[in-house]
């Protein structure tokens, strides 16, 4: 039977941090429907922490990256393409 590694002295128990991972993700689902909470930041923090004992919450978070990767590179190129083209500089004669 393989041993558990034994977690350092001073770090959160176990118990504690999924209770809180739980807790976050459980809100920020309450959070999407109701519009008194914040749902996608506690969604995310909650993944966060779950990560850390979770795989399913660690591939979650792997895919929300490359999602919030995906829509800045898209943002940064509409913003390219609708930004408007720089004026010809005007040169005016002077006699």
């Amino acid at each position: 039977m393989p041993m558990e590694p034994k977690e350092q002295s001073g770090s959160v128990p176990s118990w504690l941090r999924k209770a809180t991972g739980w807790g976050l993700l459980l809100a920020g689902i309450a959070g999407c429907i109701l519009p008194i909470l914040p749902g996608f930041p506690l969604v995310i923090a909650g993944l966060l922490i779950l990560a850390r004992d979770y795989a399913w919450a660690k591939r979650a978070v792997y895919k929300a990256r490359r999602w919030a990767v995906h829509l800045r590179r898209k943002a940064r190129a509409r913003r390219r393409a609708s930004a408007p083209a720089e004026p010809a500089v005007r040169r005016d004669r002077v006699s």
